[in-house]
């Protein structure tokens, strides 16, 4: 924060100590999201179809077994789905932890020379799809139809996400200072009475 209260900062210009730190953050993160990546590949597959059998449960399974059977599962095409119990569970603690992780990230965003407008929007993007994809489980368990939705919110917060890793990682070590993020905005001074005569 306190870096985004220094007018015209570059995020080129930080020491090279803290380039490192940033760096050591930003791979971290990077990690991060490919070990979700993993997980959720190893769960589900990368289709509506895939969302739809892992949150809601596939309907051949509702109508071959009823009772869910425990080793159903093991069965192919058998998809149990996931209880409210399992969604709160899941989305408690990425509640709490994936808007703080979008949020530094967004600060470094806006010390990069991307144009204020696409920082805006990758930042809203990040945010909606992150909501969407955190929230909509718990319409989805009980609504099939909204799969699509969620699959395409999960793929807006992975792009963002990567942009959110790559731009400032690449303007920090590779780009130059130009205009920078004014993190206080000069406003016009008010004309003076004589001015105007």
């Amino acid at each position: 924060m306190h870096y985004l209260t220094r007018q015209r900062l570059h995020i080129s210009q930080f020491h090279p100590l803290m380039k490192v730190l940033m760096t050591l953050y930003i791979v971290s993160v990077g990690a991060a999201l490919w070990v979700a990546v993993l997980k959720y590949t190893d769960r589900a597959e990368w289709s509506t179809e895939g969302v739809r059998d892992y949150v809601h449960g596939s309907e051949s399974a509702v109508e071959d077994d009823p009772f869910g059977d425990p080793l159903g599962a093991l069965e192919e095409g058998y998809a149990e789905g996931k209880s409210r119990r399992e969604i709160v569970d899941i989305a408690h603690p990425h509640l709490f932890t994936v808007p703080i992780v979008i949020f530094i990230l967004g600060h470094l965003l806006h010390l990069t020379r991307l144009p204020d407008v696409l920082k805006l929007l990758v930042n809203a993007a990040a945010f909606l799809a992150f909501m969407a994809t955190f929230l909509l489980p718990f319409l989805l368990v009980d609504d099939a139809s909204l799969a699509s939705a969620m699959f395409i919110s999960g793929w807006v917060l992975l792009v963002s996400f990567v942009l959110l890793c790559l731009i400032p990682l690449l303007d920090m070590w590779f780009g130059k200072p130009g205009k920078g993020f004014d993190a206080i905005p000069k406003r016009k001074k008010p004309a003076a009475a004589g001015d105007a005569a």
